[in-house]
């Protein structure tokens, strides 16, 4: 089930998508506010490339700027109206590629950091508030301006491999090329040696 769906219809939630959800408030209840951040699965031996550590910490910081966002005309937003929000606020490409679970993980997040937190809880539709804490990060644009410069960052990041490999190809070519003057002046020496002796 996708994003959009989940908004539209949150009854018609697949039960791997309900149980997403009681894992990321099971993590809430588990982990309190006290607990050491969520690091959106990347440690010291994760393997990951760059490139994937900086999707990655683009697609948390935007996501965690569309959720805030959410709350800037209402203070209280339900589950669904929070997806609603977050799926138009956020590039329709981008958020295609995002699992319900992670999502979640966002939220839960979000109300670790102590920038939300859920005042009803409810199987399908929980009640979400934003907090002082949060107010103050959309009055500053913390999350959005994090966003932003994932974004650049991404972007560099995938500039500067598409540079790699242009300069690994300029390398080959360059050998390629060596190859083929060595050819040729072995040709013209052979030629010069037989234009002697004819």
């Amino acid at each position: 089930m996708t994003l959009k769906e989940l908004s539209e219809h949150p009854e018609r939630a697949s039960e791997e998508d309900l149980e997403a959800l009681r894992d990321a408030f099971d993590t809430l209840k588990e982990f309190g506010k006290h607990s050491k951040y969520i690091l959106n699965g990347i440690t010291p031996k994760s393997g990951r490339s760059q490139e994937e550590l900086a999707k990655s910490y683009y697609e948390e910081t935007m996501l965690m700027a569309a959720v805030l966002e959410s709350f800037i005309y209402n203070p209280i937003e339900e589950y669904k109206d929070i997806n609603e929000f977050v799926f138009n606020y956020t590039d329709n490409s981008f958020i295609f590629d995002v699992s319900v679970a992670r999502y979640n993980l966002y939220l839960v997040k979000l109300t670790i950091l102590g920038l939300i937190e859920v005042i009803k809880e409810d199987k399908y539709n929980p009640t979400f508030a934003i907090t002082e804490k949060g107010l103050s990060a959309i009055r500053q644009q913390n999350y959005s301006n994090l966003a932003q410069a994932a974004l650049f960052n991404l972007q560099t990041q995938r500039l500067n491999d598409q540079t790699l490999e242009l300069s690994k190809r300029a390398v080959r070519q360059n050998w390629l090329m060596l190859a083929v003057a060595v050819a040729s002046a072995v040709v013209a020496f052979v030629g010069l040696i037989i234009a002697m002796r004819g």
